[in-house]
């Protein structure tokens, strides 16, 4: 085929274009360095979206603004989406335009109004501290989500705490800690007994009770949900053997239970008291045991 004029000798030919709609090129995919044009930019780039460059003063100009909106500090309870929310994205639409100040400080601006599940529970890990807490449950029975961030929480009317919220997705469920509840309290012993069994005596065991007593002092019934814990094992030859009216958690809880987590649930009337009992025992074959003798406050 004859060169086309002004073509240098031995170029290569250019390369036919690509049927079909325009496809954006490498400059226009890099995200990261696109920037809007503003107002005040050309008519003819308002509003679009065009690769900065560094010699363009007007994307570095608002280059440096939207940098300096991450050097903010955050709010009490206030977590950056990105880190909250983890993987899942959402849209929200708000109800009506809104005009927020450019005078570099937060604004609470009002999006839409979800409701959502309140409940409340008392929790108490007695084993851990004799202290019952007042919790808050929420649960998100809608098609929005919440992201976490700070929740003002009232009782009656009355301004108790800000709490920090967790991510709630569309069908989630969270707790959020209100404090120690003084009107109820919570006391556990225990008591240990040791003896053998089986053919001459070759298996040690090793028999826990646990006690926990309760009682509610406020003007209201309560609901408390008291966890304790027991030994988990992989030795197929050391057993346990749990004799209590406890419950496994299941996993359609607002929170993740460790292993061998065990729970009660009590609801106390107003003025009264109630006491759980649990025991479980440790089967520990002789070639098991510690040699000397096992040890244990």
């Amino acid at each position: 085929a004859p060169a086309e004029p002004g073509a240098a000798p031995g170029a290569a030919a250019p390369p036919p274009p690509v049927p079909g709609p325009p496809r954006p090129g490498a400059d226009e995919l890099d995200y990261a360095s696109l920037v809007l044009s503003g107002p005040d930019g050309p008519r003819e780039r308002r509003g679009r979206l065009f690769p900065g460059t560094p010699s363009d003063p007007v994307a570095a100009e608002y280059g440096h603004r939207a940098l300096s909106v991450g050097a903010l500090r955050l709010p009490a309870h206030a977590v950056l989406p990105r880190e909250s929310a983890g993987s899942f994205d959402h849209r929200f639409d708000a109800t009506a335009r809104v005009d927020v100040p450019s005078d570099g400080t937060w604004h609470t601006v009002t999006v839409a109004e979800i409701p959502v599940g309140l409940r409340t529970e008392h929790l108490a890990v007695p084993s851990v501290e004799p202290t019952v807490y007042a919790t808050l449950v929420l649960s998100n029975a809608t098609g929005q989500a919440l992201l976490a961030g700070p929740v003002e929480v009232t009782v009656d009317g009355g301004f108790l705490l800000t709490a920090a919220l967790p991510t709630l997705a569309p069908g989630g469920t969270g707790r959020v800690g209100l404090g120690p509840a003084e009107g109820v309290r919570i006391t556990r012993s225990t008591r240990l007994r040791e003896s053998t069994s089986g053919l001459r005596n070759q298996t040690s065991v090793l028999d826990h009770h646990v006690r926990v007593e309760l009682a509610n002092g406020l003007a209201r019934p309560v609901t408390v949900e008291v966890r304790e814990r027991v030994p988990v094992t992989s030795d197929p030859d050391v057993r346990i053997e749990e004799h209590a009216d406890w419950k496994t958690p299941g996993d359609d809880g607002p929170e993740h239970h460790a292993p061998g987590t065990r729970v009660w649930r009590v609801d106390l009337p107003a003025g009264g008291t109630t006491a759980l009992d649990g025991r479980y025992e440790i089967r520990i074959p002789a070639g098991k045991a510690l040699v000397g003798g096992a040890r244990r406050s």
